[in-house]
């Protein structure tokens, strides 16, 4: 299971990674959601995908891997125990199901290597330093308030910003302000000698204010149409992500280290400027290949298989596991 902030994505396979079961779920990460929320999308999506397997599949299971967005949650014996009736819920044992970090079974999915990087791009942002299949260290991953630079609610809020200062100015809008501000504030205008600019852009301020503050991420595949169409504030907003990912990277990486980094998340997977931009940054003065995340679901697949004692160094069975469907 790759079960995210936002989606659970349950996945059965055999031991060769021939598909049997999959399903999804809303979000379960338990830090986020609650134990008993992100419990029962855990139950949901696992006990969805067993039925989609056939007779007999939850007998048959050799291995369960959950790479859970905030494990560490588990940590609490009264949340992981809350976990651990989900698995028993979903009619497996809970001796034989592993909890891991979601970041871990991103980066089983892009490579076969025991070690390397993962920066996932999504929501939020986070770089992790994988040593022998297991998290060592991390950079931001510090939530939208604080941290999270390059994520989708950083693009977004980057965006926010350079639309409110345009209104504030008026005049002719650019193509990214104009797309953002055609969605928060549909057909307002500065009309009358009593709606001055600056007013303008207060109400878009306040009817942003007025929605949830994680909401600005539903902006940034704004920012990457914007881009293509040449605006140079989204130019420097993309290129401004790209920078705070990179850095993010090089904190959890040795000068000279060529172990593979895997790029995973919604930002990376759907702005190409973004990732072409981390891309060039990541390699420049560096031989360390740059992978793309294959199906996160199949990497944590991946990962039981080996604990049910698949051969790691077989590269076909991984890409049999890992291949995007």
């Amino acid at each position: 299971m790759d079960a995210g902030g936002t989606t659970t994505r349950a996945l059965v396979t055999t031991l060769t990674g021939e598909r049997r079961g999959e399903a999804r779920s809303g979000g379960a990460n338990p830090n986020t959601h609650g134990p008993e929320r992100a419990a029962e999308q855990l139950t949901e999506a696992i006990g969805t995908a067993l039925d989609r397997s056939g007779t007999g599949a939850r007998e048959a299971v050799a291995a369960t891997i959950v790479g859970l967005a905030g494990v560490s949650g588990l940590r609490e014996e009264a949340v992981r125990a809350r976990m651990d009736r989900a698995m028993t819920k979903a009619g497996l044992t809970p001796s034989a199901v592993r909890f891991i970090g979601d970041d871990v079974v991103a980066f089983a999915s892009g490579t076969p290597e025991r070690d390397g990087t993962i920066l996932i791009a999504g929501t939020g942002a986070i770089a992790t330093r994988i040593e022998g299949r297991r998290r060592a260290r991390s950079a931001d991953g510090m939530g939208w308030l604080i941290g999270d630079e390059g994520s989708a609610f950083w693009i977004g809020h980057q965006a926010a910003r350079e639309t409110a200062r345009q209104l504030g100015i008026g005049g002719e809008l650019s193509p990214l302000a104009r797309s953002i501000a055609k969605r928060v504030i549909p057909g307002q205008r500065p009309n009358g000698p009593d709606h001055l600019p600056e007013e303008h852009a207060r109400n878009f301020a306040r009817t942003l204010t007025a929605g949830p503050p994680i909401a600005l991420a539903e902006f940034a595949p704004l920012v990457t149409e914007a881009h293509h169409q040449g605006d140079a504030a989204a130019q420097v907003i993309v290129n401004a992500a790209a920078g705070h990912l990179a850095q993010s990277v090089h904190q959890v990486r040795v000068p000279g280290e060529r172990s593979p980094v895997v790029l995973a998340g919604g930002v990376l997977a759907r702005s190409a400027p973004v990732r072409q931009s981390l891309t060039h940054k990541l390699t420049l003065g560096t031989a360390s290949p740059v992978l793309g995340a294959g199906c996160t679901a199949g990497g944590a697949a991946w990962v039981a298989a080996l604990w049910a004692g698949a051969d790691e160094h077989d590269a076909r069975l991984h890409t049999a596991f890992t291949v995007p469907t």
